[in-house]
């Protein structure tokens, strides 16, 4: 049977999606996945690709959102000689308006959001090598934890983070029919 990940994670999920939302109608359900920087798992062997702070252009080609920047937000872009594969936005102590929640949310410490990897170089350690740069970047920022909200359905992100040491923390849902709607948080049992 087809995961249902699958079927909703690609351009006709996505076009499904954006339909009903114009129609007023929404519905996600976000895990907060958090990660204590000093008990962090170091990712050791050879990095796959060159991982670096950079400025928006250079992501660019990847059709990176780089307008919704925040001015204190910075940047990570993985490069192979010199071609971007994929980026990782990182910020520390910021408040950012969630799309998919419909509300701002501040975080402490570190949040990591946006991880991108191109098609053509995914299963490669890519985003493994991004979401480790954000790690080693935070312990040097002096902070002591990271955050990543991610979809339900996005089962790869769910893997990525848990394999660097994230624990799912609350769930956030979120629904909207027309004027009406729904929020509640729930915090994961057996933390």
């Amino acid at each position: 049977m087809v995961k249902l990940w699958r079927l909703m994670r690609n351009r006709y999920g996505r076009a499904c999606y954006d339909w009903l939302q114009s129609m007023g109608v929404t519905a996600t359900v976000m895990t907060e996945y958090v990660a204590t920087i000093a008990d962090g798992p170091e990712r050791p062997g050879e990095q796959p690709v060159s991982v670096e702070h950079c400025v928006a252009d250079r992501v660019a080609p990847l059709d990176a959102p780089t307008d919704e920047l925040l001015d204190s937000e910075a940047v990570l872009g993985a490069f192979d000689a010199g071609t971007p594969l994929g980026y990782l936005f990182y910020s520390v102590d910021a408040t950012h308006h969630i799309h998919p929640l419909e509300r701002e949310l501040a975080f402490e410490g570190a949040y990591l959001r946006r991880v991108y990897v191109a098609p053509e170089h995914r299963q490669r350690g890519v985003a493994s090598a991004l979401v480790a740069a954000a790690r080693r970047r935070a312990r040097r920022d002096g902070v002591d934890r990271a955050t990543a909200l991610v979809a339900r359905d996005n089962v790869p992100s769910r893997r990525l983070f848990e394999s660097h040491g994230f624990e799912p923390r609350r769930d956030r849902r979120y629904v909207r029919a027309g004027p009406y709607s729904y929020r509640s948080r729930d915090e994961q049992t057996g933390m």
